[in-house]
């Protein structure tokens, strides 16, 4: 793993427009790390967090009392911020715009300039906008968009086809009907692996917010609209035709009954099920069924704090 010294972090700092004052220790061979793990000449970020224990690092605070004088202290205004911006700049996946050779790609795609498509990667009649990065085996069916910067990682499936259906009552034969909508996602989202979003029923869309981050395992039903900046994490599931506000976030294994409405900042529970509409915003869901509360403190578990000194970034 790739090591820094002081001089490559303040250095870096002062590219990303990150303002920060430091004191004069020097170190080397300093590398990213976890405070579930702390070992010296490591990369640190402390935030409302103990810092006993840390020996000859470089840690980002906003407070310099009561550490160790052998580490370097970059004092700066959202040290966890930072961090990832520093890791981003120094560990985010530089892959090479194209296509796999092993890919399949509908001569009627459109594809922009920037766009990288993965090995054994499926593409129908879609479009990808620029910047757009497909891992490999990711399957994007017809008439879906993917908006600038979009990430996709292996094993997801958009366009997938619902399942919709009725008895017919002389023949006992169950109908399916042909799902022929399509699916729209926004700029600068994130799908994680296994992740499924399943086409519009018949003249509408599945349509996914700019700046939407969908986890591992997560199932978007037939018609869903989710807002901007939506967080969902691993195993949510959606069923059809669910709308949700901006900036909703969705713990682990929750799931959302079909033509449920969430308002903005809504948060759902881990292991929720939502059986009924909230149109009030800024509410917390939990249970089963889930029942609604307005959130006890301004930091909920596993939900990324905002700044309120800043606009939600694109």
């Amino acid at each position: 793993m790739e090591s820094f010294t002081t001089t490559h972090i303040k250095t870096s700092l002062t590219a990303l427009g990150i303002p920060f004052e430091s004191n004069e220790v020097e170190l080397d061979h300093l590398r990213f790390k976890s405070f579930r793990r702390i070992e010296p000449h490591g990369i640190y970020y402390a935030e409302g967090r103990s810092h006993a224990g840390i020996r000859e690092s470089l840690v980002l605070c906003t407070d310099t009392e009561g550490f160790d004088a052998s580490n370097c202290l970059i004092r700066l205004s959202h040290p966890q911020l930072a961090f990832y911006k520093l890791m981003r700049h120094f560990h985010g996946k530089e892959g090479s715009a194209g296509v796999h050779p092993s890919a399949i790609v509908d001569p009627d795609a459109v594809i922009a300039p920037g766009v990288e498509i993965g090995p054994y990667c499926v593409i129908g009649k879609a479009e990808l906008h620029a910047g757009v990065k497909l891992s490999s085996h990711v399957v994007i069916a017809d008439n879906c968009i993917l908006g600038e910067n979009t990430v996709v990682e292996p094993h997801s499936t958009i366009g997938a086809s619902g399942v919709a259906w009725v008895w017919d009552v002389e023949t006992g034969e169950r109908v399916v009907q042909p799902q022929i909508g399509g699916v729209v996602i926004g700029k600068n989202c994130f799908l994680g692996s296994d992740v499924s979003i399943v086409r519009g029923s018949v003249n509408e869309d599945t349509l996914v917010g700019d700046g939407t981050v969908i986890a591992h395992g997560t199932k978007v039903g037939h018609g869903c609209t989710i807002g901007a900046h939506n967080h969902f994490a691993n195993n949510v599931s959606l069923a059809g035709n669910v709308s949700t506000g901006e900036r909703c976030f969705f713990g682990s294994a929750a799931v959302v009954r079909p033509m449920i409405s969430l308002a903005a900042d809504t948060t759902v529970g881990a292991g929720a099920v939502v059986v009924s509409s909230v149109d009030v915003p800024h509410q917390l869901l939990m249970g089963v069924p889930a029942r609604s509360t307005e959130p006890a403190k301004d930091k909920l578990s596993g939900v990324p704090k905002k700044n309120s000194n800043r606009t939600e970034q694109a």
